[in-house]
């Protein structure tokens, strides 16, 4: 404990240590907006431990619950990077979606070592320049991959997309298959499995109410694909993932 740190005599952090913690929190969110990877890998060990900080006391603003203390500032800071990461070129629609999945995951978390991991993910998600507005030239295979990833989990018939993209189907269709190797609906599922995996792993949602969430209409179907991707059923990937957890902690 320094003088730097903190006033003895105000038996707290000084005003010019909380300003470099706000200071550092800008800097934070202004990588977030411009989706500056290497900044966030750079201090994101140093943002983050500020929420560990014993001269700020963070955790402990709820008494006798430093998991309830850390989840209230997670959800603050989940609306902070959506509002900054839409400013930066990330869609409305998207920023909705990823504030109200981490937001469930935050408050389905049981222990802080499962915060710090959401928070982990979070960031990197919103920071991801490749979910971004892109304002260049796009070839339809990479038109496809970012409309797919802003409406994953919408019902869109292949029409409907070629039709917003400005271009023919069966050309869409007929690039995309020989591009990426599998077709347009097999691509968006695989989407959404991979969305499925964190709610699944994060949260306690039911897996009728994860399989609508992430964009299949039928959660039978969503079971059956899940299982040819992972070899395992959701239930048993969740049970999986349980165990890891506890071996972690």
């Amino acid at each position: 404990m320094t003088d730097e740190a903190v006033d003895k005599n105000r038996k707290g952090p000084t005003p010019e240590y909380i300003e470099s913690a706000h200071k550092l929190r800008e800097e934070y969110l202004a990588a977030i907006q411009r989706s500056d990877i290497n900044w966030i890998n750079q201090f994101n060990k140093d943002f983050t431990n500020k929420f560990r900080d014993e001269f700020l006391n963070i955790l402990k603003r709820v008494p006798n619950n430093q998991t309830r203390s850390y989840k209230n500032i997670l959800l603050s800071h989940n609306t902070l990077y959506s509002y900054v990461a839409e400013k930066g070129g990330l869609s409305a629609w998207q920023c909705h979606y990823i504030s109200e999945k981490y937001a469930i995951m935050i408050e389905h978390a049981k222990t802080i070592t499962e915060l710090d991991e959401i928070h982990d993910k979070m960031v990197k998600e919103y920071v991801d320049p490749n979910i971004r507005t892109k304002h260049n030239m796009l070839t339809v295979v990479q038109k496809a991959e970012q409309f797919i990833e802003m409406y994953f989990t919408e019902d869109t018939s292949m029409d409907e997309m070629a039709k917003k993209m400005h271009v023919h189907p069966s050309h869409m269709m007929r690039v995309f298959k020989k591009e990426k190797g599998i077709t347009i609906s097999q691509y968006r599922n695989l989407r959404r499995i991979k969305e499925a995996k964190e709610l699944i792993q994060f949260s306690n949602l039911p897996m009728t109410e994860i399989a609508l969430m992430v964009g299949f209409s039928s959660p039978q179907y969503f079971s059956t694909f899940f299982k040819d991707i992972e070899e395992v059923t959701p239930l048993e990937y969740r049970k999986r993932m349980k165990q890891r957890n506890q071996v972690k902690e």
